[in-house]
């Protein structure tokens, strides 16, 4: 077992040795081909590095917990991620501003708390009743994301989840969103357009400025959120829009209605 300041580099052998016995491995530098070749289902990870630039394909990752981890330039390409945990982790690299990247990969019911996104991209990822809680997400990417279909009114858990995350200049484009979950978030400057926000809770966030030509709010509730110059003529559908009676006067005047205090 190699050093690296206050981290270990792990040997294959080492890192098999640690994973047979159902330990949480702590403060190490993971090596892909460890992580390519070993069963880490149900596996916990804390204060970990994966190797820097890696690209993990097709590698088994379901109901793996990480805890203060950084993926720094890592690419995740056709991998299980369903039931995974993420808190407190890295995926944005400062120094090279890219964040991480989960082409085709499977996130459903994968959870991010308190995550740096940034820059992040989820190209064709399935993200089925994933959650988001406070993650900074600017300028995160959900390119032809599927989020799954709603199945009963009475679902259990919506099908994705946005809680008090920082989403400014995300691209949530084209997306099927109905029913989600958006409360308390910074949408300022994303791209909405085209996209199905159908019933969905958007209570307290703000839609400053927001890109939102074709896109479905009917249903939707955005009471106590920030709307903006949000315009309802440009809007795909906005029928049973709930609004708070302080935002009504901003939309109106968006349909050159002007409102006269009695």
């Amino acid at each position: 077992m190699l050093t690296s300041d206050t981290y270990s580099v792990l040997t294959q052998a080492k890192f098999a040795n640690l994973i047979a016995s159902g330990k949480p491995i702590e403060n190490a530098i993971l090596l892909v081909q460890s992580l390519e070749t070993e069963d880490l289902t149900d596996q916990h990870f804390i204060n970990c590095k994966i190797e820097e630039g890696s690209t993990l394909d097709s590698v088994d990752l379901r109901d793996t917990h990480w805890k203060a981890c950084q993926f720094l330039d890592c690419s995740f390409k056709n991998c299980d991620l369903r039931q995974a945990t993420f808190e407190n982790c890295d995926f944005y690299h400062p120094e090279t501003r890219a964040g991480a990247n989960f082409r085709f990969s499977d996130l459903s019911n994968c959870e991010f708390s308190n995550c740096d996104l940034r820059l992040t991209h989820f190209p064709n990822a399935e993200l089925f009743c994933v959650s988001f809680q406070s993650c900074k997400m600017s300028g995160t990417g959900f390119e032809k994301c599927d989020f799954g279909k709603v199945l009963s009114k009475r679902a259990l858990k919506p099908r994705a989840s946005f809680l008090d995350c920082q989403l400014t200049y995300a691209n949530l484009s084209d997306l099927d969103l109905e029913e989600c979950t958006l409360t308390d978030c910074n949408l300022s400057g994303a791209n909405l357009e085209n996209t199905i926000l159908r019933s969905a809770n958007l209570k307290n966030s703000s839609l400053s400025d927001t890109e939102t030509d074709r896109l479905d709010l009917s249903y939707a509730d955005l009471r106590g959120g920030q709307v903006g110059a949000l315009q309802l003529r440009s809007l795909k559908d906005y029928r049973g829009l709930i609004i708070s009676a302080s935002q009504q006067h901003l939309l109106l005047n968006g349909l050159g209605i002007k409102v006269d205090p009695d």
